[in-house]
This record gives structure tokens, C-alpha cells and sequence, in this order.
């Protein structure tokens, strides 16, 4: 399934289903640099995937009122998060290993009251010293940061788990 496109890799996902039948998405691992296929006629999405998809823009992000979990890691993604404007129940958006360099790239999100939990692991931002400070100062609605809260404790159904019990192991 790797070489099909966005638009084959939805019509193969939603075969069965009218688009107001289609609460969960996912679009791993095609191929498409901008978004293809995705339209308005989805208003029931509550989760999106695209993971690794070489994603270079989300200019034509479709309005997604009910989308509550967007995953767009893996892709080569520098901004453009103002996109997503017409999904304003983001809580949880996952943003790994893209190329989002600085805090301007992410004050979109600011418009997000739901966002609790913003993964931005092995993007450049998160080489910073003052990363996750910075962060949580300019997205303040945050509870988690790469599946960590403020107090260091791991998300529940977070895949940070790990990082905590290394630290019980002294």
C-alpha cells in the first residue's frame, strides 16, 4: 500500500462507507506531498493519520469540526499549522520528526482551547534547552509535551512510559 496515492489510499479506507459513516482515518504511509482527496464531506472525522506520507504542506486542510486526534508525523512539514483552523477540537496532534524549527511556526495552535497533548519529538525545536519551558509558556492550554506533563508524569496510554522508569531503575 506504500505507492498508492492519498485519493486511492482514501477511496480503499472508505470503500464501504458514505463519508458522514467515517469517524477514523487512516492514511499511513502513502504517497502525496500536499493534501489530495480530503474534503468537507467528512464531518464525522474524530481521528486522522497521515504518518510519513512526504507531506510538505497542509495548505487545503479541510474543516474537520468533530476532529479531535490528528497525527501527521514523520513528513516534512516546516509550518503551515494555520491550516487546521477549521478544526477547532484538536486535543491531541502529533507533529514528530517534521521540520518545525522555532515557536512562531506553532502560535496557530494558540487558537486550539481543546489541545492538550502536542508531540513534537525529533523535530529541531526539540533540540532547544529551554524546549519544553517555552512551549508550555507559549501554548499554555498544553498538558502534555512529547507524552510528559509539566511535573515530568507520563500520559496515560503514552508511549513515554519508558522515559519514568528509567529513572526508577537508580
Amino acid at each position: 500500500m506504500a505507492n498508492l496515492s492519498m485519493e486511492a489510499r482514501i477511496e480503499l479506507e472508505t470503500r464501504d462507507l458514505q463519508p458522514t459513516e467515517v469517524r477514523e482515518l487512516f492514511l499511513d504511509n502513502c504517497r502525496s506531498s500536499t493534501i489530495e482527496g480530503l474534503t468537507d464531506q467528512y464531518v464525522e472525522l474524530e481521528t486522522l493519520s497521515m504518518i510519513n506520507l512526504g507531506l510538505t504542506s497542509l495548505k487545503g486542510f479541510p474543516s474537520y469540526p468533530k476532529l479531535r486526534s490528528l497525527e501527521i508525523s514523520d513528513n516534512k512539514l516546516s509550518g503551515e499549522l494555520e491550516y487546521l483552523k477549521g478544526c477547532p477540537n484538536i486535543a491531541s496532534l502529533k507533529i514528530c520528526n517534521n521540520r518545525i524549527t522555532d515557536i512562531a511556526a506553532l502560535q496557530p495552535l494558540k487558537l486550539f482551547a481543546n489541545l492538550s497533548s502536542l508531540d513534537l519529538i525529533e523535530c529541531p525545536i526539540a533540540d532547544g534547552e529551554k524546549y519544553r519551558d517555552e512551549i508550555f509558556s507559549a501554548l499554555p492550554q498544553l498538558t502534555f509535551l512529547d507524552g510528559i506533563d509539566r511535573e515530568g508524569n507520563a500520559e496515560p496510554d503514552s508511549d513515554e512510559d519508558y522515559e519514568l522508569d528509567e529513572e526508577d531503575e537508580d
